[in-house]
């Protein structure tokens, strides 16, 4: 009986992969991410057994081993294990607070030209 894989995480992010013995850096889209692995499209040119750096998101390189490729994708198995969500802290956005852009004062204006606006585009010494 095989162990029980690692649930994975559908995410939408990119690595980075160098390889060894090609002394060269490749881009690839990540399908799914989890604390033991990662699988990435386009790595047609990958062979089973390769060990390679990953950069995946935020994450920093990890080494991994090349477990699988088929069908122009490819399993990546990690050295040691990773967190999926410091992966991904890059690609999570904070809510802007509205306290961060200054309130125009004054009464809104209901069409036409809106002179209360401020806009970072404006030269600040005809405000």
């Amino acid at each position: 009986m095989q162990p029980e894989r690692e649930a994975r995480q559908s995410v939408m992010l990119n690595a980075i992969v160098e390889h060894f013995r090609r002394g060269s850096s490749t881009r690839h889209r990540v399908r799914n991410l989890s604390g033991g692995g990662v699988r990435i499209d386009q790595a047609g040119a990958f062979e089973v057994g390769a060990t390679v750096l990953v950069t995946v998101g935020a994450l920093a390189a990890v080494a991994a081993t090349v477990v699988w490729v088929r069908d122009g994708a490819a399993g990546l198995k990690f050295t040691w294990p990773i967190n999926p969500d410091e992966a991904r802290a890059d690609t999570m956005i904070a809510p802007r607070r509205t306290t961060d852009r200054p309130q125009p004062t004054g009464a809104a204006p209901s069409a036409g030209w809106m002179p209360s606006l401020v806009s970072p585009y404006r030269n600040r010494s005809t405000r």
